[in-house]
């Protein structure tokens, strides 16, 4: 594990980062701890995909496979964030290394573990099978050791087997050439065998160090897996024939996960450690690595810098203590931090609207609402169209958000405007590479994050909504050609401001949209008391997201997302006054949540894909409550929102 760099956040949603856990082709992975004081695994994506359309909605799918995936050797998903400015994943943390560092580290596995690590994957892979999905990236790199069998991780290109050419492209190849199978080489259809001829590589690295079609480049490499026979040399002649069974060139002789487990199961012996004793030594390395980061203090931002932000914020802190603390109180046993993004330990707006202590006006369970009626309220945010705001020499990429949009510098640079984002938490400006006014813009408070590699985020508070701005976010094209990013992003921000102040670009065919709505506007402080049978509060999270905090936590979120429909084998789906709706239950021991979405209408633009979704989400935390009761309440909630909801 390595320090945590300048760049990488120290917040995401929940989520405290401690440690960088390693890089790959999708991003960064983070060691983090969540708010029950656990350690987890949280992957960030790169800029550069986050940026990409077609790869949110991968990111997204990545997420809902993920999260139909559990079992005995599988990591489960946490929580995930895809919308964030930099989309993340919280997986459970496994404390051991990869198989290929722990062949390389220590050598070959004798046959015993061979076996046993044959039986998990077999094990894993039904599971995921079982949920509709192919893995497709099956390698050392993607499986853990634990003391108790390996850990399948890393769903970063698993895809609902039926439907991913809408997305990836058909004869597109993904995987890793040494470990994918033949169809994958030829760009062929996958199906669940291609993974089962993963694992069968898989096996022969761990019984000999090398592959079974090593060339000497990927070139080579993919030759041999399509044309090839495999080297099965050093396999233990016990698993030979298992193996070989595995790679048959034709997927439909290969063996199924489950005659792989009726062929292995007899041959474990019960109880048997899993790994050689070198490897669980590594194993307990990493348990000490995680528990020395979980002890630490919390990792600080350099040192002189925050000492020049202190002495700006201090008067900001200081002119909106009292009012602060009022409204935040409620949230002081969860603090907000969700989507790598929280109220700000400073950026804030000059002066805040008094806000009258809970119960002394306003309704019993909603917050008091900040004033939203002027040109930079959120209720006229919602009516602007984020792709007609930048200047004339951006071109706007198609629109995938509600609420935000990307464009493109002929130069190669790429502006993200949003409206409603989240404040940074521990923004790191770098005042004397880049230097701007890092406090204030055209009379808001302003709060600059210095991502590095090209990057930067300026974002402008908005006058009665301490965590939430209007955001431009700057990143380097081909050539890394951005110069002082934060010098462009504020520019850039400055204009936007300019246009949203005069009015903003009105949104064209919003009849019936929900771009219009205001999600904490669904349900009134009367439905919150008959349907949860307690008082809440409520609180905008973004432009499209509103939360209610009761004894668990309700979510409200429209969104531009994959129409729930092309997952009804995945979701439980039921009719609701008059609409389609489905249902994903995820009881999770002691603190069981479930979701309810659907989709509101087509939009006019955008990826064929996409719909206009809203999503009921409730979580019950730590209530011990049967999954079933939980989902009966989020569906109520759902019918009394239909009703409020525009005519498509």
């Amino acid at each position: 594990m390595r320090p945590l760099a300048a760049g990488d956040p120290r917040v995401l949603g929940p989520y405290r980062a401690l440690g960088v856990l390693g890089d790959g082709g999708m991003g960064r992975v983070l060691l983090a701890t969540g708010p029950d004081g656990r350690p987890a695994a949280v992957k960030l994506v790169h800029d550069f995909l986050a940026r990409d359309a077609v790869f949110r909605e991968r990111f997204r799918r990545e997420i809902t496979a993920c999260r139909l995936v559990s079992g005995a050797y599988t990591a489960p998903v946490l929580d995930a964030d895809p919308d964030a400015p930099t989309p993340w994943l919280a997986t459970r943390y496994v404390p051991g290394p990869s198989l290929g560092l722990a062949v390389t580290s220590t050598g070959p596995f004798p046959a015993e573990s061979l076996r046993l690590l044959a039986v998990g994957l077999a094990t894993a892979l039904a599971d995921i099978h079982r949920a509709g999905l192919v893995h497709r990236d099956l390698k050392p790199a993607n499986l853990l050791l634990a003391h108790d069998g390996p850990r399948v991780i890393d769903f970063g290109i698993a895809r609902a087997a039926e439907d991913d050419t809408e997305l990836t492209g058909t004869g597109a190849v993904i995987g890793s050439p040494e470990f994918m199978s033949p169809e994958q080489a030829h760009g062929h259809e996958l199906t669940p065998a291609t993974d089962v001829f993963s694992l069968g590589t898989v096996l022969v690295f761990a019984a000999t160090g090398r592959g079974p079609f090593a060339g000497s480049s990927a070139a080579q490499s993919l030759y041999n897996v399509a044309h090839a026979d495999p080297d099965l040399d050093g396999v233990p002649p016990p698993l030979r024939n298992v193996v070989a069974a595995c790679l048959d060139k034709d997927p439909r002789r290969r063996p199924t996960p489950g005659d792989l487990l009726d062929r292995l199961t007899g041959d474990v012996r019960p109880g048997a450690e899993p790994w050689p004793p070198s490897v669980h030594e590594l194993i307990r390395e990493r348990e000490a690595d995680a528990a020395r980061a979980l002890l630490a203090p919390p990792p600080t931002a350099d040192r002189s810098a925050a000492t020049r932000r202190r002495a700006v914020r201090t008067g900001i802190l200081a002119a909106v203590v009292v009012t602060a603390f009022a409204a935040t109180l409620p949230f002081l046993v969860e603090p907000d931090t969700r989507a790598g993004h929280a109220a700000p330990g400073g950026g804030v707006p000059d002066a805040l609207p008094a806000q009258p202590p809970p119960g002394e006006s306003g309704s019993p369970t909603t917050s008091p609402a900040p004033a939203d009626d002027g040109p930079l309220g959120l209720d006229r945010l919602r009516a602007v169209d984020p792709c007609a705001v930048l200047p004339s020499e951006l071109t706007p990429l198609p629109a995938v958000h509600l609420e935000r949009c990307t464009y493109e510098h002929a130069d190669g640079r790429w502006f993200d405007l949003a409206l409603g984002d989240r404040v940074p938490v521990n923004p790191t400006p770098d005042e004397d590479a880049d230097p701007v006014d890092h406090t204030e813009i055209d009379g808001l408070s302003l709060v600059v994050d210095q991502g590095g590699e090209g990057r930067c985020e300026t974002v402008a508070v908005l006058p009665g909504h301490a965590d939430l701005g209007v955001s431009v976010t700057v990143g380097p094209g081909v050539g890394d050609v951005t110069a002082a990013p934060c010098a462009s992003a504020h520019a850039v921000l400055s204009d936007a401001l300019a246009v949203l102040r005069d009015g903003g670009p009105e949104r064209e065919n919003s009849t019936g949209s929900l771009a219009t709505v205001d999600p904490c506007a669904l349900l009134g402080p009367s439905d919150v008391s008959r349907l949860f049978g307690v008082s809440g509060t409520s609180r905008p999270e973004r432009l499209y997201r509103c939360e209610w905090e009761l004894t668990g936590t309700l979510v409200v979120e429209l969104s531009r997302d994959v129409d729930p429909a092309a997952l009804e084998d995945r979701w439980q789906e039921r009719e609701l006054a008059g609409r389609t709706v489905y249902t994903q239950p995820e009881p999770q021991a002691g603190s069981p949540s479930c979701a309810v979405s659907w989709a509101h209408r087509e939009p006019d633009d955008g990826p064929s894909t996409q719909a206009e979704v809203i999503r009921l989400r409730y979580l019950a935390t730590a209530s011990g409550r049967p999954v079933d009761d939980v989902c009966a309440d989020v569906v109520a909630a759902a019918e009394t929102v239909l009703p409020k909801l525009p005519a498509p």
